[in-house]
């Protein structure tokens, strides 16, 4: 953590610095890799659908082994934001094997063209066949997606802030909205 600047030597101490602060404030297997991209500003440039999608990213683990299946992604920037975003988490693999610490997994994309779809308006029968989910699964990951955007709702700028909030938005409706009044 001192080495990315969330900690600072202070006295016989150590302070934890304003990064460090809004680190604290992501919770998650991956919260140094998204409080990474939140500090170099990496997701600026995605739009609220795009975020929904790279949030699946962060937290859906497939069950199944899909082989080399590649997935459908976004247009736009996506796909570079993804690059970049892989790049931070390459750089921070490295820095986990260098203190003998479990490396975090790959992203899995297999979820972000189906949240994508949904956040875009696409109906959940679509959606379900394209991602292979039952119902219940793709609510408890979309849930999952909504929670980690809510964090960076609460810790990012005001402009990612305002992005994940409408990607809330977007994302929190249909059948995902009804599932938070059972």
């Amino acid at each position: 953590l001192q080495d990315l600047g969330y900690l600072q030597p202070e006295d016989d101490d150590l302070e934890i610095t304003e990064p460090g602060q809004r680190l604290a404030k992501i919770y998650g297997e991956r919260d140094l890799l998204i409080a990474q991209c939140v500090n170099q500003g990496t997701w600026k440039d995605l739009d609220a659908a795009s975020l929904a999608a790279m949030a699946a990213a962060l937290v859906y683990e497939n069950r199944r082994d899909d082989g080399d299946y590649e997935p459908k992604l976004p247009k736009g920037p996506f796909r570079e934001v993804l690059e970049r975003t892989e790049l931070i988490q390459a750089e921070l693999v490295e820095l986990q094997t260098k203190y003998s610490l479990a490396p975090e997994t790959e992203l899995d994309l297999g979820l972000s063209w189906p949240i994508y779809r949904w956040a875009t308006g696409a109906r959940l029968d679509d959606v379900l066949e394209v991602s292979g989910l039952l119902a219940g699964d793709f609510i408890r990951w979309s849930k999952q997606i909504i929670d980690l955007l809510d964090q960076l709702a609460q810790g990012a700028d005001a402009e990612l802030a305002e992005t994940a909030y409408n990607a809330t938005d977007l994302v929190k409706r249909g059948i995902v909205a009804y599932s938070y009044y059972i």
